[in-house]
């Protein structure tokens, strides 16, 4: 990681930040089925709850508590939970999509618009949600912050600051595509696009079990 000035650490955490979370997962599925009925605002209000859960990760890590989070022990908890996890999320949305339960969320949709205080508690159970965040933020985000850190809590500062500007970009901008496409995106291509997250939630649910039998195995 760059380390020069506290730009360059924003910069590249921004980057890297930005690599990160435009993967699909629990928190981008809780906006695109929320922005049909809320628009653009769901974005970052969601991204509020999200930023609010790592900045406890990022305290926790600058304490040293990161070594004792990646523990065989509890990196085997973290890969078996979060395999059944994932499963479990993705099996239901293709069993959905079985039984003709999927449609476009929007006004007429069955579930009501949540308030700004809910969409910042979504923000924050879809990311404890998901076992990807945990293991991102004690491997490679911990080495990051542990260089930060060597040029003080600026740089801790600068890091997590331009971590959490990448979650408001995109998260912001997937809102604001989803809530202004909602006359656009027909049920065929949602429901592709459901498809496509449940197969691919299996997969990595597919992944992480593997790796709970690679730790077991050693």
């Amino acid at each position: 990681m760059p380390t020069g000035s506290l730009v360059e650490v924003f910069l590249f955490s921004f980057a890297v930040g930005l690599g990160a979370v435009i993967s699909p997962g629990p928190v981008s599925t809780a906006i695109v089925s929320q922005a049909p009925r809320a628009g653009w605002r769901v974005g970052p209000l969601v991204a509020t709850g999200h930023s609010l859960m790592e900045a406890v990760l990022v305290v926790l890590i600058a304490l040293g508590l990161a070594a004792g989070m990646a523990r065989p022990g509890v990196q085997l908890a973290l890969a078996l939970g979060g395999g059944l996890l994932l499963l479990w999320m993705g099996g239901g949305m293709l069993w959905a999509l079985r039984q003709g339960k999927v449609r476009i969320p929007g006004v007429s949709a069955e579930g009501a618009t949540l308030t700004p205080r809910q969409m910042i508690r979504l923000g924050m159970l879809t990311t404890l949600s998901n076992p990807f965040w945990y293991a991102w933020w004690v491997t490679v985000a911990a080495g990051y912050l542990g260089q930060a850190q060597q040029l003080g809590t600026a740089a801790v500062a600068a890091f997590y600051f331009g971590h959490i500007s990448a979650d408001y970009a995109w998260d912001t901008a997937l809102s604001t595509l989803v809530g202004a496409g909602r006359r656009w995106i027909t049920e065929p291509v949602y429901r592709g696009l459901v498809g496509l997250s449940g197969a691919f939630f299996i997969y990595l649910g597919l992944v992480f079990l593997r790796q709970a039998a690679l730790l077991v195995g050693r």
